[in-house]
Parts: structure tokens; C-alpha cells; sequence
């Protein structure tokens, strides 16, 4: 049992952390949830580096562990890098747990190993750090950190948008010409961006509109548009004629909120940092920056 908690679970550690990196160089991820996105969006950096940081903490576990265990080196050093480990796996995972409303599962993952090789390696040890993980997580929820719950509170109409993204121009200009009143958005906040990865999205604009216990989405200028120009022609068909019915489909149907998630909207919009880099198209046009 010895060689499984201070050699065998370190290098398994280090292949985990090795194999996220190498998926993420590829635009892939062992953990494509939602939590996943959303926790990325919480850093003050590319995710990628945080993962760099990961395989060489797994790889110096696993030099220190196959140390140990061949009596080359003195205990207390695993002991050392790994609670520190712990410990700052800790802090990660409580400010998602305080800041998020999905974890992020390979987070998760990285906190199971570390926590799997204190047991096997230091277990009376390990009871000297619980105190310390809780104080953590303690203080913690003694902050007042900014939680990334949507901005959509009261009922109305809100279009997350870019001041630069010419779709979200386009639709911000067809309000206002049919003087329908909405709040702006920014999606530089955080959790704007993180409320529309919430809803399994990566572009804007978006347009929420919020009436009582229903809620509507739409995703892109096209979608947006065609939903007002429905509601008028159905105004206008009804005041003809009220036994008239429409063939049209309102394009509000689709992504309603009860089959809202699982499903990305396909309009014209532009990609937000840090979700699409390769979508962004935050370029200012002729037609001002509103």
C-alpha cells in the first residue's frame, strides 16, 4: 500500500493534469460541462496556464513520492508540497463553490487525488489539515464575493451586448427605432458572460425577456428581429381578420426557456472572450459605438 499512495496515485495525478493539458492544446477538454466553462471565466488568465501549473505540481508530487518511498529523501518534503496543494485546491474550488452555480467537475477531480494520496500516505497527518480546509472554507463564506447570478432580476427586456459588436448595433438600433425600451448589458462582466455559458450559448447579442414566472431567450440579431417583426404581423392579422390563424413560428418557440438548454443558437452574433476567441468580432464599425 505504501508504493499505491506515495508512487502509483501521484503519477496517475500527473497523467490526469498531462492529459487535460494536451486536450486543451488540442481545443478539446476531459471536462466540457457548463461548470468547466464557467470556471474558466472566473481567472485572470487563460485556463491553460492554471494547467501548465497543474502538471508540474503532479510531476514534482511524483518525484517526491517515488523519493520517499525509496528513502531518499526526507517525508516531511511530500508532506510539505502536498498539503500546501491541498490547501490552495482548497481555495480554488471554495471560491467556485461561493462564486459559481455549477462546479467545475475537473476541478473536482484534481481535489479527489490530492486527498486520496493524504489518505494513503499521511493519515493520521491529514486530521491535523481538515481544521485548516474548513477554516477556508469559513472564511470564505465570510466574504463578500461577487456571485455570478444574472443580472436579469425584475421583469423587462435585457440585451447583453458589446458597445462594438456590430450584430448587437444592429439590434440596439432596431429598438430604438421601434421604440421598444430594454436595459443594456455589458458582456464585459463576468457574470453576464457566465449567465449566457450558463444557457449553452457563446454569442451575442442576446435578448432576455422576463415577464412574471416565463422567461425568453434569443440568441443572435436575426432571431431577435424576426421575433418583434412576428409579433407585429400578428398584431396586424389579428386586427384584420380574428379567426385568422398563422402559419408563422414564432422564433421565441425554440428556445424558450423549458428547452433552452442543450441547444446553441445559429444566428448571426459575435463570439465573447474567454468562451470563442476564435468567433470574437469586437471591431468597431462606421455606425458608432452604441
Amino acid at each position: 500500500m505504501r508504493i499505491f499512495g506515495f508512487v502509483i496515485l501521484p503519477f496517475l495525478f500527473f497523467l490526469y493534469n498531462a492529459g487535460e493539458m494536451y486536450l486543451k492544446l488540442n481545443h478539446s477538454s476531459l471536462c466540457e460541462s457548463t461548470g468547466c466553462k464557467l470556471a474558466d471565466n472566473l481567472l485572470r488568465f487563460d485556463s491553460i496556464y492554471l494547467n501548465g501549473a497543474g502538471v508540474l505540481a503532479g510531476l514534482m508530487l511524483f518525484i517526491l513520492g517515488w523519493l520517499t518511498y525509496k528513502e531518499k529523501i526526507d517525508k516531511r518534503y511530500f508532506y510539505l508540497f502536498l498539503f500546501v496543494s491541498i490547501l490552495f485546491e482548497t481555495i480554488m474550488l471554495g471560491y467556485q463553490f461561493y462564486a459559481s452555480p455549477v462546479m467545475c467537475k475537473f476541478c473536482m477531480g484534481v481535489y479527489s487525488f490530492l486527498i486520496l494520496i493524504a489518505i494513503f500516505t499521511a493519515r493520521e497527518k491529514f486530521l491535523l489539515i481538515v481544521p485548516a480546509v474548513l477554516a477556508l472554507f469559513v472564511a470564505l463564506s465570510s466574504l463578500k464575493i461577487s456571485n455570478i447570478a444574472p443580472s436579469v432580476t425584475a421583469d423587462g427586456t435585457y440585451l447583453i451586448q458589446s458597445p462594438t459588436c456590430p450584430h448587437c448595433k444592429k439590434v440596439k438600433a432596431y429598438l430604438k427605432e421601434h421604440n421598444i425600451e430594454f436595459k443594456k448589458l455589458p458582456i464585459d462582466e463576468a457574470k453576464n458572460q457566465n449567465f449566457i455559458t450558463f444557457l449553452g450559448y457563446h454569442t451575442i447579442p442576446m435578448l432576455i425577456i422576463k415577464d412574471k414566472s416565463t422567461i425568453k431567450a434569443l440568441n443572435g440579431d436575426e432571431a431577435i428581429i424576426s421575433y418583434y417583426e412576428y409579433k407585429d404581423s400578428q398584431i396586424s392579422e389579428e386586427a384584420k381578420k380574428e379567426e385568422s390563424s398563422s402559419t408563422a413560428t414564432d422564433p421565441a418557440q425554440s428556445i424558450d426557456v423549458d428547452s433552452l438548454y442543450g441547444k446553441v443558437g445559429g444566428d448571426e452574433g459575435c463570439g465573447f472572450l474567454p468562451i470563442e476567441k476564435e468567433e470574437s468580432c469586437d471591431t468597431p464599425d462606421s455606425n458608432g459605438s452604441e
